[in-house]
């Protein structure tokens, strides 16, 4: 098989940027799954949309989707099971009957307390051989490039 000439030129696994985030958040998205998450009955999505309604409860279903990267009927789904295990609520909203809005219950802001130490390990762990003003540096260029790219 001939080589395959790639335009722009291809970037490898090492130069990718792209390719190093994934791996980095697949890794620590595995390694809280298989430490925490599964003794607490809830997956990384869950654990997700927890963390985003703890910050911004009462938001609709477009709105934490677009949050957290995900499109609007998986995490309806997701909304279901976490009604399931009574992690979350919806409720209509009073001021607009056509919109639902889902609101974090006191089982689910429980859960996300007993998750939150083994994430925040897992992040510290990953962010320990950067300096304070690479962590910064870091923080910084990836909210422009959130920024950037969710405002589309």
């Amino acid at each position: 098989m001939a080589d395959l000439e790639l335009t722009p030129p291809h970037l490898g696994p090492d130069r990718n940027i792209a390719f190093q985030m994934a791996s980095i958040i697949f890794r620590l998205e595995q390694d809280l799954r298989n430490s925490t998450l599964r003794k607490l009955d809830i997956t990384y999505i869950h654990f997700r949309v927890l963390q985003y309604l703890l910050e911004e409860d009462g938001k609709s279903i477009s709105e934490i989707a677009r949050a957290i990267a995900v499109r609007p009927p998986v995490l309806s789904r997701v909304v279901d099971q976490m009604e399931e295990r009574a992690l979350a609520r919806r409720q209509v909203d009073p001021d607009d009957n056509r919109l639902t809005r889902v609101y974090l219950t006191d089982h689910g802001r429980a859960k996300y307390a007993e998750a939150w130490p083994a994430a925040h390990r897992l992040i510290e762990y990953a962010l320990e051989v950067l300096q304070p003003q690479e962590r910064e540096a870091l923080g910084a260029s990836l909210r422009k490039i959130a920024a950037h790219v969710c405002s589309s």
